[in-house]
């Protein structure tokens, strides 16, 4: 299985009367995740699922890679993916889905990285930048690391090296 773990695109920011979980994609975050999404049909992602946060901004995020990488895909929402959420909760989230092929996962930092760390094994994967997506391969045996295969930052070129990624320890 590929695991697609995708930051949302660029929001409104907060503001007093509007809810967190309201906040929309601006006019420039759209278009970015729309670039970064044709970077990512070009690179041949095609998940079987894509599960989003149930917050409008990375719904909006998971409707502009459902039509470029998606249109064969499920589209649904989990509240494990919220950014209360744990990072346990969002493998629990994964291993209901082990069947399938590949998965896309629309979510907020730090959780990403911090799944994206309890998944590699490690202490700390830097964050995801809005609109990144990385790409990680669980090994098939129990209790193995998952494999780093690539971050495809927004508007950035494909990062191949684990090294870049993860966070010195300090």
């Amino acid at each position: 299985m590929e695991i697609y773990l995708v930051r949302h695109a660029e929001a409104v920011e907060q503001a007093e009367g509007l809810e967190d979980s309201t906040r929309w994609l601006t006019k420039k975050g759209r278009k970015a995740m729309q670039k970064a999404a044709s970077r990512l049909h070009k690179k041949r992602v095609r998940p079987d699922q894509i599960i989003t946060s149930p917050l409008t901004r990375a719904v909006q995020t998971a409707e502009l890679l459902m039509a470029e990488v998606g249109s064969h895909a499920e589209l649904s929402a989990d509240s494990r993916l919220a950014p209360e959420s744990t990072a346990d909760q969002v493998v629990e989230l994964l291993h209901s889905r082990q069947k399938l092929k590949s998965i896309m996962l629309v979510g907020h930092e730090p959780l990403l990285s911090q799944t994206a760390a309890l998944l590699l094994g490690k202490e700390q994967v830097a964050g995801l930048g809005k609109g990144s997506c990385l790409c990680l391969e669980p090994r098939l045996k129990p209790g193995k690391p998952a494999r780093f295969l690539w971050l495809a930052p927004a508007g950035g070129k494909l990062i191949s090296s684990v090294k870049k990624v993860l966070v010195p320890v300090q």
